[in-house]
């Protein structure tokens, strides 16, 4: 994306080298730095644009330079500054179209689009004519519909990954809720299977309980065996008895 370079650099240099020099004049400095500049010296070029604007603070030419070789050395957010002062001391509308148009180029960069769009419409409202400006606008708008349409995207994108994060977490705790209700049934069970083992035992009857009321019975039985012999022996007497007789 080209930067706008000032009209006043060609005249300044032509009506410079006819006039007497002085180092200390802010047009000579001026010149000095447009000379660095077209070696694409920009540090040094630099070095006399503010030398330039601390003897003449409004000097728009010089801002407007500085502007441009901060804008070479990628120093966008000092070059924005320097054309903002270009735009702000300068009465001229071809000027203050090349400031604009160079801020335009400097928010491009910095791709804040928004602040491009405004800085070009500036500029067009200084020259209504210049293609370029009206290339670089028609970008610039181009590329802020597509950051809306990004962002937008990146928006429902985020959004349906937090719906999905919340479907999970819902899932996981109907997940844990039913693995405590298993846990409940299974320590359940065991209780159940007591009481039913119990009222298999004999009505609540404990297990020794149980074994001495069967040894009990089992004593009765020996007890009336034992009766019957006895009984079945004197009978067995009796008769052989009668029998001698």
């Amino acid at each position: 994306m080209r930067i706008k370079i000032s009209h006043y650099i060609s005249l300044l240099s032509l009506i410079v080298s006819f006039s007497s020099y002085s180092q200390s004049d802010p047009n000579n400095l001026l010149f000095n730095g447009n000379k660095e500049s077209v070696k694409k010296n920009y540090t040094e070029a630099e070095v006399e644009y503010r030398k330039a604007i601390s003897k003449n603070k409004t000097a728009s030419k010089a801002a407007h330079n500085l502007g441009n070789v901060l804008y070479e050395n990628e120093n966008y957010d000092e070059a924005i500054q320097e054309y903002f002062k270009t735009q702000k001391n300068s009465e001229l509308n071809l000027e203050k179209h090349s400031a604009f148009h160079n801020l335009g180029n400097s928010y491009m960069k910095k791709k804040d689009y928004a602040q491009a769009i405004e800085a070009y419409k500036n500029a067009l409202r200084n020259n209504s004519e210049d293609d370029e400006t009206r290339y670089n606008y028609a970008l610039a708008k181009k590329f802020l519909e597509g950051d809306k349409r990004q962002n937008s995207q990146n928006n429902n994108e985020s959004e349906d990954e937090k719906k999905d994060k919340s479907e999970d977490q819902k899932e996981n705790k109907e997940q844990d809720q039913n693995s405590d209700q298993d846990s409940d049934s299974k320590n359940e069970k065991p209780k159940e299977q007591d009481k039913n083992e119990k009222q298999d035992q004999g009505g609540g009857l404990s297990k020794q309980q149980m074994e001495n009321l069967l040894e009990a019975v089992n004593n009765i039985e020996k007890d009336l065996n034992q009766k019957l012999k006895s009984g079945k022996k004197k009978v067995q007497t009796t008769k052989k008895t009668e029998k001698d007789w």
